[in-house]
Order: C-alpha cells, then sequence, then structure tokens
C-alpha cells in the first residue's frame, strides 16, 4: 500500500475519497467486512463496546489529517484501498482503519 507525500495535490486525492465514502454512505451502501475485520469487530465489541455504527460514524468523521497510507494515485486500479487512524468509543482508543472503494463498475 503506497504512502502519498504531504502534497497539496495528494490531500485532494484523499478527500476525495473521504468525500466518495460518505457519498456511498449517505445514499444507503451498507458496510461489508471482510472476515478478519469482522473477528476484530467482535474483539473490539466485547472489549470496548465498539459497534458497528461506531465504526460508520469513525469513517463518517475522518479528515485527511487521519490519512495514514493508500490509494494509487494513477487513477489506473479497479479499488481504492486507504488506511485511516482514529480514535473512537466511549474509551476513545485508537484504531486504524483500512478499507476500499470500487473506482470502475
Amino acid at each position: 500500500m503506497t504512502i502519498l507525500p504531504y502534497t497539496e495535490s495528494n490531500i485532494e486525492l484523499i478527500q476525495d475519497f473521504i468525500d466518495e465514502t460518505k457519498k456511498k454512505l449517505s445514499n444507503g451502501v451498507a458496510l461489508t467486512f471482510t472476515n478478519k475485520a469482522q473477528s476484530e469487530l467482535v474483539e473490539l465489541n466485547i472489549q470496548y463496546d465498539i459497534t458497528v455504527d461506531d465504526i460508520e460514524n469513525a469513517i463518517l468523521s475522518l479528515t485527511p489529517e487521519n490519512y495514514y497510507r493508500g490509494i494509487d494515485p494513477s487513477g489506473q486500479s479497479d479499488f481504492d484501498l486507504c488506511a485511516f487512524y482514529t480514535h473512537i468509543g466511549a474509551d476513545n482508543i485508537g484504531i486504524y482503519l483500512k478499507y476500499g472503494l470500487e473506482t470502475n463498475g
């Protein structure tokens, strides 16, 4: 996964990724989780009472400052994958959110 240099054009790419995510979620696209992510969510729920709604709210609150790594700047990929670091839940624990958006189709 690529780490983009912190340049103005890359910040725009990251913001576009975040905006597209928020648009999809507001249009009713549901989050889907890999088996590994589902297992991790169960652990977060047991240890910290973190729910899917908490994850969605964290995603909706992301900004470019939360960016960790990802996004293919060439725009040639079928699937953009990006990771962000944020704090979540009543305990305000730090987690990495890694998710992707389909870009073609």
